[in-house]
């Protein structure tokens, strides 16, 4: 029996990331010294723990680094078979997220790649999960 996808949790950390993302925007942090950008939220900068980072809007296009297609699903709101990616943004970070909109046969390393918002749930329990897919030309 398929089950509901877990809604996201926001707290101080991620709240702006969130709060971004169901107006479809894509945000990750960036240490303001260095400009390195970095996924996933965190309260301090990786490249310098004693540096606070700064949340940016993200251009919201990549390039598929890595990935894998999984075969069955339990998630009422993830069909199977799907596509877990990382994605290399163009600010340098890299971020896992579901493919959308694509074969899972036709799936390339170093394929460009574009944010595309899955809203999911209803409510107050509605949310918008960042996906990818292929980027339009």
């Amino acid at each position: 029996m398929a089950r509901p996808l877990t809604r996201p949790i926001p707290d101080a950390l991620t709240e702006p990331f969130w709060a971004a993302a169901r107006e479809g925007k894509l945000l990750i942090q960036r240490n303001p010294k260095s400009g390195r950008a970095q996924w996933f939220p965190r309260v301090h900068c990786v490249d310098d723990w004693s540096v606070d980072p700064e949340w940016i809007e993200a251009s919201g296009k990549g390039t598929l680094y890595s990935f894998t297609v999984i075969p069955r699903s339990n998630i009422e709101e993830v069909p199977a078979p799907y596509v877990l990616a990382i994605i290399e943004l163009e600010e340098g970070a890299r971020m896992g997220a579901t493919l959308v909109e694509v074969d899972p046969e036709e799936v390339k390393i170093g394929m460009p790649l574009e944010v595309a918002f899955v809203t999911v749930g209803e409510g107050a329990e509605q949310f918008a999960l960042p996906r990818f897919r292929p980027a339009s030309a």
